[in-house]
């Protein structure tokens, strides 16, 4: 069964000092990305049309986080197989 964050033994601060000041801002720049997309993309004076705002939002808000993660993840795959 999985353990509740109370049971663990480090503090979520404690953990957070062990990743990295890269990843710190890797995962902060994950948040705001969408968010800044988002009001980019909408535009309040053109009639909204949902597939065009929903297609351009995935394109230009998610697709590149989720090609730097995947290839983060890779990466630090291929690392960790040489070590």
């Amino acid at each position: 069964m999985a353990e509740s964050l109370y049971d663990q033994k480090e503090s979520l601060k404690e953990r957070w000092g062990k990743i990295s000041q890269t990843i710190q801002l890797s995962i902060l720049m994950s948040v705001f990305w969408p968010i800044f997309s988002f009001f980019y993309l909408w535009e309040p004076g053109v009639k909204f049309n949902l597939h065009i705002f929903f297609r351009n939002f995935i394109l230009m808000g998610v697709l590149p986080l989720v090609i730097f993660w995947g290839t983060l993840w890779v990466v630090q795959g291929f690392k960790k197989d040489k070590t």
